[in-house]
């Protein structure tokens, strides 16, 4: 026998089995990259596990496969409304500050259908009386008599039109379950309209984990998609309607604390429509890095989960990048036919960027 031949002979199955190995891997992640994107109200799931957020503010058009729930609390270390957001220079000074401005927000999220198919719907709550209950310091200031106080209830529909790509519209806090209530019940009504595309930046047969995927998301929105400062020009008019004193305008009779509380509620709500977008790139899997326009700033940050087989996902953000009219300085017309330009007031605005945290739980049924 040729001695070539023995050693061709020897050396070809160990090739054969490293090759096959090889193909089955590349095979395994060409089938887990081609399975559709879906979503819980935030957090995206996709072969079977869940993945970080891909935006903060913005919603993204992704929708749910079967049944989804979530629950996520929202924390800022200053809100607009709560202001003026100062800039500190300690950490104390940054701790002291929480115990006045800082805002928190709890939401609980139900969403089922299949968004591949007939579509997806999401039931969005936020219950602020729970944050308000633990912030309140001094007492609890939630109405053992009002369960429904503080609740509000979203309405979302999502639709895919391939794996990559969804499409998603809603309103979030549609509904104010106790309609007197002007303290807890406080969250903007939202329309918006958003669509997203998964850019896969590598083919299956690269094994490398960096950077593997890109989203984007893109739409309009308003309510709390709208400038800081056509929310004052809403809340303006709004309060003259109400018969309400404001820029140009005194009631020959004050209205009432709840007439007023209910007019500044009616100006932030819905409104003129504003772009909004977000991106998002995979920097590692389990990590997102996000930018996002909101319609009112530029915010960034990151998106982390944690551990492979539980939904909990970790999203950090620093806001209000961009110096505009939340910041001191800018001057608007307050209402059309006044004179002058204005201020916005103190309580709506910033000095610095704001700190926000959220963190999810997602469930798949």
């Amino acid at each position: 026998m040729d001695s070539d031949s023995v050693i061709v002979a020897e050396e070809n199955p160990q090739m054969v089995i490293q090759n096959a190995t090889e193909a089955i891997q590349i095979a395994r992640r060409a089938f887990a990259e081609a399975s559709p994107t879906y979503s819980s109200s935030r957090a995206l799931w996709r072969n079977e596990r869940w993945l970080p957020q891909i935006s903060y503010l913005v919603p993204n058009g992704y929708g749910p496969y079967g049944v989804m729930f979530d629950v996520s609390v929202t924390g800022t270390d200053c809100n607009l409304g709560k202001g003026p957001c100062e800039a500190f220079t300690t950490f104390d000074d940054w701790q002291k500050s929480l115990d006045t401005q800082a805002n928190g927000s709890t939401y609980f999220n139900l969403g089922f259908g299949d968004t591949q198919t007939w579509g997806g719907l999401f039931i969005t709550t936020s219950a602020e009386t729970i944050s308000g209950a633990i912030g309140s310091g001094d007492g609890p200031l939630v109405d053992s008599n009002r369960i429904l106080q503080g609740v509000q209830t979203g309405l979302h529909y999502s639709k895919a039109i391939g794996p990559d790509t969804s499409f998603r519209t809603g309103v979030e806090n549609l509904i104010t379950w106790d309609s007197q209530d002007f303290t807890f019940s406080d969250m903007t009504r939202n329309f918006y309209f958003v669509g997203s595309q998964r850019l896969r930046l590598k083919p299956p047969e690269n094994a490398s984990p960096w950077f593997r995927n890109l989203y984007l998301t893109a739409g309009v929105g308003n309510g709390e998609f709208k400038p800081i400062e056509q929310t004052f020009q809403d809340q303006t008019q709004a309060l003259r309607d109400a018969g309400c004193a404001t820029y140009g305008f005194t009631p020959t009779n004050p209205c009432s604390n709840e007439r007023f509380k209910r007019a500044l509620r009616t100006g932030s709500d819905y409104g003129q429509i504003n772009p909004i977008a977000s991106i998002a790139i995979e920097a590692l899997d389990g990590l997102h890095i996000i930018g996002e326009w909101s319609g009112r700033n530029l915010n960034a940050g990151i998106s982390w989960r944690p551990f492979n087989e539980i939904g909990l996902v970790i999203t950090p953000m620093i806001e209000s990048i961009v110096s505009n009219c939340e910041y001191p300085g800018c001057r608007v017309t307050p209402i059309d036919g006044y004179p002058e330009r204005v201020p916005l007031p103190d309580a709506v605005l910033t000095e610095r960027v704001r700190l926000s945290l959220q963190a999810s739980l997602q469930i798949k049924f």
